[in-house]
Order: structure tokens, then sequence, then C-alpha cells
């Protein structure tokens, strides 16, 4: 009788389920595609039908892609007559100073690498300053408005890092942005932006 005959036992199924999902992690395999595969791993009575499900994969999952090394920016960021956007993956000072004067400012901190407490002036003046944190902060806004506002739009969900914003806003606003329910769960399911 060849191998591929051969009855396939639980501990195979179950090495073949781990298998599709590291795949499935790197990209390989789209979500549909993975759980079609998982039934099938469980359906499969042969040890021929759980090497058919893998046919088309490298032999092993090779290792998770280093990240790059964060972005340094400076302890300022400005908007004169323009718009400025910094996010991605970038490495935020303990201190920053941002300038909007006839421009908009947006900050992403979602997927920076933020130190423990961060202290943020922000100077506005016929502009508008959006900063996006991530739903774990710990948000504490300052400062005054004159024909402006200054707003936290979300709810901080507390335990990560503390992010104080000194707002000194003329004419224009200051909105601090938390990360979203959905974006939580995303971040928890190690898919987050």
């Amino acid at each position: 009788m060849a191998d591929e005959d051969l009855r396939a036992s639980d501990a195979e199924r179950e090495q073949l389920v781990g298998t599709l999902r590291d795949h499935a992690a790197e990209g390989r395999l789209t979500t549909d595609e993975l759980e079609e595969r998982t039934a099938a791993a469980y359906a499969a009575t042969t040890r021929g039908q759980l090497v058919a499900l893998r046919r088309d994969l490298p032999e092993t999952a090779g290792p998770a892609p280093s990240a790059p090394p964060p972005e340094i920016v400076g302890e300022r960021i400005g908007a004169v007559l323009s718009n400025t956007r910094q996010g991605g993956h970038w490495l935020v000072p303990e201190h920053l100073h941002v300038k909007a004067v006839l421009g908009d400012c947006k900050l992403d901190l979602r997927q920076a690498e933020v130190p423990p407490e961060v202290t943020i002036e922000v100077k506005v003046r016929l502009g508008d300053v959006t900063i996006y944190v991530p739903a774990d902060a710990r948000v504490d806004l300052t400062g005054r408005s004159i024909l402006g506002d200054r707003k936290v739009r979300g709810e901080a969900g507390g335990g990560g890092p503390i992010i104080r914003v000194h707002a000194d806003v003329i004419l224009g606003d200051v909105t601090i942005d938390v990360a979203t329910t959905g974006e939580r769960l995303l971040k928890a399911l190690g898919r987050g932006r």
C-alpha cells in the first residue's frame, strides 16, 4: 500500500492546519482559502488528501520579515501655508512642537514607536491639527482656544502611553482622534494599521 493511501492521524491533520495558518500569516493564503483548506484537512481520511492541500505551498513557512527601522523625525513639525502628514512607522520624540499656520497638520501615532510619556506643544493660527492616537493611550488635552476648538474624539482605553497635548489655538481646531473599536479589534488580532 502506498504512503498516500494510508489513513491520516489527528496529529497529522493538526500539524497541517498549523502549517496552513503560518502560510496565511505570511500572505500565501487568503482567509477564505485558509478556511476551505482547514475544513478539508479536518475532513481528510488519507495522507494523500493532506499532501494535496499543501502541494502549491513551500515546504516550510519562512521567518517573519523584520520590520524596517522607524523613521526619525525632529522635535518640530510644521505646516505653514501647506499641509503636512506624519504617519507610518516613526519614532516619536518625548517632546514635540507642532505648528499650523494657514495649514493643516496630521500626526498619526497609531503605528509609531511612542515613548511611555509624550508632551506635544501645539500652536495653531488659522489652521487645523489632528493627532491620531492608539486605542490604549491616555490623553491629557490642555490649553486655550480663541474662536477655535480643542477636543478629544473617541474614548482612550488607558494602560498605554500618556500623551499630553498643550494647545494654543486661534481661529483653528486641534482634534485628538482615539482609535476606533474596529481598529482596536484589528490590533488585537495582529492586523492593526
